[in-house]
């Protein structure tokens, strides 16, 4: 059933336990069409080949064995791109609190600048009447 170069025959081979996981859990063969991305003629071929084995118990055993290693290998991946993005957020986090101090501290800047404008006209207001008081007793 796998023939050919070894990177094909493992890919061969990881559809078809794909395609016989899902068989396992219920998809009608059109289902695993679409979800394996095969032909119908090889889903039928697969499970074929797999009802043909199955009269051995070694056999299936042996299957019940690569079916459990297909899926520990896929959840190993799983967890291998969770741990990815799990340190990409951590990043994004860290990133945010930077962005966040910086914007907080241009806050206290434009705080401290606004203070400063705000006594400069206070200052040219009170010096401004008493300039006007001055003035005008003068008079």
């Amino acid at each position: 059933m796998f023939t050919g170069s070894p990177e094909v025959s493992k890919k061969r081979k990881m559809k078809a336990l794909m395609v016989l996981d899902l068989h396992r859990q219920g998809y009608s063969s059109r289902q695993i069409v679409k979800e394996a991305h095969v032909s119908l003629r090889e889903v039928t071929k697969y499970i074929q080949a797999f009802s043909n084995k199955r009269k051995s118990p070694s056999t299936t055993s042996i299957h019940d064995e690569i079916v459990i290693e297909y899926r520990v290998n896929l959840l190993r991946s799983e967890v291998r791109d969770l741990e990815i993005q799990i340190d990409n957020l951590k990043d994004e986090l860290e990133d945010l609190r930077a962005r966040k101090y910086n914007v907080l501290h241009q806050l206290r800047v434009k705080q401290s600048e606004l203070d400063v404008v705000q006594r400069n006209l206070e200052y040219e207001r009170f010096s401004k009447e008493i300039f006007k008081d001055i003035f005008t007793e003068g008079r």
